[in-house]
């Protein structure tokens, strides 16, 4: 899954917070706990930079314990108060794929050398030629 990326806040918070974990569990069923007691259970589908959440196939729980179920379900990421991690998934490892996937190498970008720096290659390599022999 790629990484949309709509604003420089949202890149900056998946790169130095826990929303890269949550990201590597899209596909999976999990547990979301929400601050008022309440939860909701099924498949992640989508997790933006923001760590708002969107599921699908799951119930939700609410304080009282009763169950109801959902086709779709978004999570805003201010009433999360915890993810529960699949125990078969190991946290480090999918932290370093997700922050790995993202990286991208930079490519050195070739530029033309003025007339100063050509002069200056051309003495540094004359020079070199001068102490070998």
């Amino acid at each position: 899954m790629a990484v949309k990326r709509s604003s420089a806040t949202e890149f900056f918070l998946y790169y130095n917070s826990m929303t890269c974990l949550v990201k590597g569990l899209e596909g999976d069923y999990t547990t979301v706990d929400f601050r008022d007691e309440s939860c909701v259970s099924g498949k992640i589908v989508h997790v933006d930079g923001f760590m708002n959440i969107e599921m699908e196939n799951c119930y939700y729980y609410n304080s009282r314990g009763r169950k109801y179920p959902f086709e779709s379900f978004f999570v805003k990421a201010r009433n999360v108060r915890y993810i529960h991690i699949p125990q078969d998934k190991d946290v480090l490892t999918i932290i370093e794929n997700q922050l790995s996937t993202f990286r991208q190498p930079k490519q050195a970008v070739r530029k033309k050398l003025t007339y100063k720096e050509k002069r200056a290659k051309n003495y540094q390599k004359e020079l070199l030629l001068n102490l070998s022999k």
